[in-house]
């Protein structure tokens, strides 16, 4: 039994099979923003240090997510702002690269007020401040 196949026909077909896995991989991966998890515990209120017990004072009526490096450990702060009515319990926090500057993205949630607090302070595995902020809230 003599088979004959085209040459030309096998290598296009695994050229294009070639093409189409590959978009799959990089087409996604050039619109999809490349973000980095930050590990990080939840400072309780009696552990808080006094420095920043003394510098929340300014920022308890606004809401806003900021970041102090403290004795060589980055904390993240975020606060409620003046809505008395719930509370806030955090999400997540994200390190994300944009235009050669460090974001992070703070993710919280507004809750009632019995199951969340007013403001949480967190200690972080990061080693640098970034550069920029950004507080991403949801309601429940």
């Amino acid at each position: 039994m003599n088979i004959k196949f085209n040459v030309k026909g096998v290598i296009y077909g695994v050229l294009l099979l070639i093409l189409v896995i590959g978009g799959f991989i990089v087409i996604p991966n050039m619109f999809m923003e490349k973000s980095n998890p930050v590990d990080y515990t939840i400072v309780q209120r009696e552990s808080i240090p006094e420095k920043i017990l003394d510098m929340m004072d300014k920022y308890t009526d606004e809401e806003r997510a900021l970041a102090v490096k403290l004795n060589e450990k980055i904390y993240v702060i975020v606060t409620r702002g003046k809505d008395n009515e719930k509370g806030i319990e955090m999400n997540k926090i994200e390190m994300v690269q944009e235009n050669d500057r460090s974001l992070m993205k703070v993710k919280i949630s507004y809750k009632e007020k019995e199951k969340s607090y007013p403001y949480i302070v967190v200690e972080t595995n990061l080693t640098d401040l970034p550069e920029n902020i950004e507080l991403n809230v949801t309601e429940e």
